[in-house]
């Protein structure tokens, strides 16, 4: 049957909204949890101060969580495309 293909396929659109939605509103409580001096496992000023190496404006505070959420957005909804295009584009070849 045809319908077998289409059995490990993965949204493109479900897994980029996904990852997109994740890492940005992971970029968001880092920049705010690290503004208000709270230091656990991942969360200090430190990765914040990495990460803004990566994403421009991206800083401790307000104004850089909402940044982030923005660009964490985008840079996880690309990343999620690309992984869900892969998955899908190699899922079959095994049969």
């Amino acid at each position: 049957m045809n319908n077998e293909k289409h059995y490990c396929r993965i949204s493109v659109l479900g897994l980029t909204l996904a990852l997109g939605l994740f890492w940005g509103v992971y970029l968001f409580v880092l920049a705010l949890l690290a503004g208000w001096g709270i230091r656990f496992m991942w969360i200090s000023k430190e990765l914040v101060q990495i990460l803004n190496s990566v994403y421009p404006g991206y800083t401790v505070g307000l104004t850089g969580a909402f940044i982030g959420l923005v660009e964490g957005f985008i840079c996880g909804g690309i990343g999620g495309a690309i992984i869900a295009w892969l998955h899908n584009k190699f899922c079959g070849l095994n049969k």
